[in-house]
């Protein structure tokens, strides 16, 4: 019968199991992506919102303090005298909010600035007995008043914010003012803040004043664009806050959220690009693929391990009948123990178990003396030289057995047979299997030890137990050995056997009862 065509069964589990595996994975999968993409997408959204609001009230924290420090410091220069030590003091402790301070009288002439001397480029400076002709610090001086300018472009061809406080003196009387300079399109402490959060993945913040005009921007060539045009811009500066899909006026499309900051009037708008939510998809897509495939091999794995704990019992039990059958001889237990948890393989391997175990017991066992017989001996003596154990073998047989035979008959000759077997079992040997109904009156048994001298020791005490024990006769009965070892010039066990016999036939013929080790000359003959 041909079996070519046929899947094994643990290869049909694999399969079933990884089909299933496969589609309930797909199945997750294009879930799990489509529940995703909303969330992203809100998350976003939520989280731009949020942030535009975390900075707007960090903003309005920022500039309201900044303001006080101005407030501050124009009320300590109105009650008492200053000069530019004092001023440079001032802007080193406010140096990370202002790039310059300038003190002007009434008419807007700079008394005090800090730096002494601002140099722009052009040859342009700024410097003390200027007056200051910008609208920004006209309308501060007219409204006596805390003030912060919109943006403008300065005659030095800055951009600028200013932020003022008046000075009055000590009988209130209206001395001028104390300005801080912001540049915008240079370091700033506005640039700084906001530097503080960018995103590696395309998200950023930027910054509106009230006329839609930017004032800060990762971007530092959009510095002063007017983006009224962007529908949030419009909103925000309107003093709304919230949330929307946008698309900016270079046409890129984001996900934003704006904030307004009231001090200010400015509108702070965090966002992410649109295509920044495909990125991670795409990378989570395969970052799952990635994920499942350790836990697809570990279940494959299980699958096979399973398939395997049915199918390889089963396979055993066919190969231990299928070299049963071809070399027409027993098979060793241990090629046949099998461990499995599975009911029905376990209540199989039972059953079959006791039946080969009865048939070798058939094969390998002496029927009458109950020790192995001839057939398993030559099985052990070629394993044991394919193996190279080494060992030593002891040929035994009883002395006048025939005449035992004649004299009290065969049954009782079988009961001397019988009774010499248990002697010989009673010694004390680590091989399983030493013991051997070589054939008639004969046994073998064999010591794993390639010292002759033990081999030699176990001789003797069999020997001398056996003529000091009465046997089934009535009477002790003696027997004669024979004992070599193996050597590594042995190729076949007829060589070692051969051996052994021709000390057992030395024993034999030099008045018997006696142990003989092999010697070319038998000069070691006890």
């Amino acid at each position: 019968m041909g079996f070519g065509n046929k899947i094994k069964l643990r290869y049909a589990i694999g399969i079933l199991v990884l089909m299933s595996v496969i589609l309930t994975a797909i199945v997750a999968w294009y879930s799990s992506m489509s529940a995703l993409k909303r969330s992203l997408t809100e998350n976003y959204l939520e989280s731009n919102s949020n942030y535009a609001r975390k900075l707007s009230l960090s903003t309005g924290d920022l500039i309201g303090h900044m303001q006080q420090n101005l407030t501050a410091i124009g009320e300590t220069f109105g009650k008492s005298t200053y000069n530019q030590a004092d001023l440079d003091a001032w802007r080193a402790a406010n140096n990370k909010y202002f790039n310059s301070l300038f003190i002007t009288d009434s008419n807007g002439v700079i008394q005090l600035i800090s730096p002494a001397v601002i140099q722009f480029n052009k040859g342009y400076e700024v410097k003390a007995n200027i007056k200051v002709e910008s609208e920004a610090v006209q309308r501060s001086l007219a409204l006596k008043k805390p003030l912060i300018s919109e943006p403008y472009k300065a005659l030095s061809g800055q951009r600028i914010l200013l932020m003022t406080a008046p000075i009055f003196d000590e009988a209130g009387q209206y001395k001028g003012l104390i300005a801080g300079t912001i540049y915008l399109e240079s370091d700033n402490v506005i640039k700084n803040t906001m530097n503080d959060h960018q995103y590696a993945n395309g998200s950023y913040v930027y910054v509106v004043d009230q006329k839609g005009r930017i004032i800060f921007h990762p971007d530092a060539k959009r510095i002063n664009d007017n983006v009224m045009e962007n529908p949030i811009v419009e909103k925000v500066i309107s003093g709304k806050s919230g949330q929307e899909k946008v698309m900016n006026t270079e046409g890129n499309q984001f996900f934003a959220g704006y904030a307004y900051e009231k001090k200010t009037g400015w509108g702070i708008i965090s966002q992410t690009p649109i295509s920044v939510i495909e990125e991670p998809l795409e990378s989570l897509s395969k970052s799952m693929i990635i994920q499942s495939l350790p836990l697809l091999l570990v279940i494959l794995i299980l699958a096979w391990v399973l398939g395997s704990m049915i199918t390889r019992p089963i396979n055993k039990l066919a190969k231990f009948s299928e070299n049963a059958l071809r070399e027409n001889s027993f098979v060793p237990f241990k090629s046949l123990k099998i461990n499995t948890s599975i009911f029905e393989v376990h209540y199989l391997y039972h059953h079959i178990n006791n039946y080969f175990n009865l048939l070798n017991k058939q094969i390998q066992i002496d029927g009458l003396t109950g020790l192995y017989n001839r057939k398993t001996f030559d099985s052990v003596m070629k394993e044991f030289i394919a193996k190279k154990v080494p060992f030593s073998l002891i040929l035994l047989d009883i002395d006048h057995f025939k005449k035992v035979n004649d004299t009290y008959g065969h049954l009782v000759g079988d009961e001397v047979l019988k009774y010499l077997a248990k002697m010989i079992e009673s010694i004390a040997t680590p091989c399983k299997i030493c013991f051997f109904r070589y054939g008639g009156e004969e046994f073998v048994i064999l010591t794993k030890s390639e010292n002759a001298n033990i081999a030699f020791d176990v001789a003797e005490k069999l020997r001398i137990d056996v003529a000091r024990t009465p046997s089934p006769t009535g009477k002790p009965i003696t027997i004669s050995l024979g004992v070599t070892s193996v050597s590594f010039e042995d190729q076949a066990p007829e060589e070692i056997i051969s051996r052994a016999d021709e000390a057992l036939y030395e024993s034999k013929t030099t008045g018997r009862n006696k142990t003989t080790v092999f010697n070319s000359k038998y000069k070691n003959i006890v």
